[in-house]
C-alpha cells in the first residue's frame, strides 16, 4: 500500500513539473503531437502505479524523454513552417459566404452535422449568416458571422432547420417548420431538383429555404 500511496505522490509532482514544462492548454486545443504526448505520458503514469514491481525510474526517464520530444517539436514548429505543415496540418476554409467547402468537408471527414453543430454553438441557425468557417489545426471550428446579418437576412421565429441533409429527409426537422411533403416536393420541382442530389436544404418557419447541391458522391 505504502509503495502505490509513494509512487503515486511521485507521479502526481512530476507529471505537474512536465505539463508546465510544455505549457499545455485545453484539450480542444491540443495540436497532435500534445495530444499523443498527452496520452503516453498518461499511459506510462498508469503502469507505474499499478505496478509496484516495476522499476518507477524506468517510466520517469520514459516520460521525461517525451516531455524533451514535445519541447523540441514545439521549438521546431515555431522555427520552421514546413515542419509545421507537417507535424500540425493547415487551417482549412470550411464555410465561405455562406456556402460550404465541399473539398475541405471530404478531406477533413466532416459532416453535415458537424457543421451545422459548429454553426449553432456560435448562434447561426441560417448558413447564409456564416462568412466564414476555418477549421483549425486543432480540429476546432472558427466562425466569423456576418456582421450585417441582421439587416440582410429575414429572419423567422422558428429559425432554419435541415430538412433534408445528405439526400435523407429529416421529417421532426419538416414539421417544426411547417413543411408538408407535397410543399417540399413542390420547392423541389421548382428548382428542377430531387432529393437525391442534395447536400443540404435548411427551412425555417416562414418556408424560407436553402439548397446546397452536392458536388460529390
Amino acid at each position: 500500500m505504502f509503495s502505490i500511496i509513494s509512487r503515486t505522490i511521485i507521479m502526481y509532482i512530476l507529471i505537474i513539473f512536465v505539463m508546465r514544462i510544455m505549457g499545455k492548454k485545453n484539450l480542444g486545443e491540443f495540436q497532435p503531437s500534445d495530444l499523443v504526448s498527452t496520452i503516453l505520458i498518461s499511459n506510462l503514469t498508469s503502469v507505474i502505479i499499478e505496478e509496484p514491481h516495476l522499476p518507477i525510474a524506468h517510466s520517469v526517464s520514459a516520460i521525461i524523454i517525451i516531455m524533451g520530444l514535445q519541447v523540441f517539436t514545439a521549438v521546431l514548429v515555431r522555427k520552421n513552417e514546413k515542419f509545421a505543415v507537417i507535424a500540425q496540418g493547415k487551417s482549412k476554409i470550411l464555410v465561405q459566404n455562406g456556402i460550404i467547402n465541399q473539398k475541405t468537408m471530404q478531406d477533413l471527414r466532416f459532416s453535415v452535422e458537424d457543421i451545422l453543430e459548429a454553426l449553432r454553438g456560435k448562434d447561426i441557425f441560417y448558413i447564409e449568416e456564416a462568412c466564414l468557417a476555418i477549421v483549425e489545426t486543432t480540429g476546432s471550428v472558427s466562425i466569423y458571422k456576418d456582421p450585417n446579418a441582421k439587416s440582410n437576412i429575414e429572419k423567422d421565429t422558428i429559425p432554419a432547420l435541415p430538412v433534408i441533409i445528405d439526400c435523407r429527409l429529416k421529417s421532426d426537422n419538416m414539421q417544426t417548420v411547417n413543411c408538408s411533403q407535397e410543399k417540399l416536393n413542390s420547392i423541389l420541382y421548382k428548382n428542377n431538383v430531387t432529393k437525391d442530389k442534395i447536400l443540404l436544404m435548411t427551412m425555417d418557419g416562414a418556408g424560407k429555404y436553402n439548397i446546397t447541391l452536392k458536388e460529390y458522391n
